[in-house]
């Protein structure tokens, strides 16, 4: 009864939990293994970082619903940076990132919303109220 009982709390726990997954590859289209991809939660300030796989993919989960910056970076590259990233509960948000090498002088920082249809799951992203007031009509 015991096992039962944590496995259920374990479940209700991860259910408010969200995710970033993604890659990082370069402007040929080539993945990048090793990257370091950083998350920052924009309300507390907490960071979390992780290399990207040997296929340049990475996989962020447990995230508490909120805003976040999340950054790919790599020596001999520039770094690449998503702000304003928002992760409701339960949701799955996937993120590509271009990294140009780091001798072009230009640093790209894309602001972001998530899509009101997420195309990766069944799940929707909610809509905010402009965005609903605009599509009632």
């Amino acid at each position: 009864m015991k096992m039962r009982t944590w496995m259920a709390a374990t479940l209700l726990v991860a259910a408010d939990q969200g995710k970033f997954t993604g890659t990082v590859h370069d402007s040929s289209g080539a993945f990048v293994a090793g990257a370091t991809v950083t998350i920052k939660n924009e309300r507390t300030g907490e960071e979390r970082t992780q290399a990207t796989s040997a296929g340049g993919v990475f996989l962020i989960a447990n995230l508490k619903p909120s805003t976040y910056t999340v950054r790919a970076q790599k020596e001999g590259f520039a770094p690449v940076e998503y702000t304003q990233m928002t992760i409701a509960v339960g949701q799955e948000l996937h993120l590509d990132f271009e990294v140009k090498p780091s001798g072009v002088q230009e640093a790209v920082t894309v602001v972001g919303e998530a899509p009101i249809l997420d195309l990766s799951s069944a799940r929707m992203a909610p809509m905010s109220a402009s965005a609903m007031s605009s599509t009632c009509r």
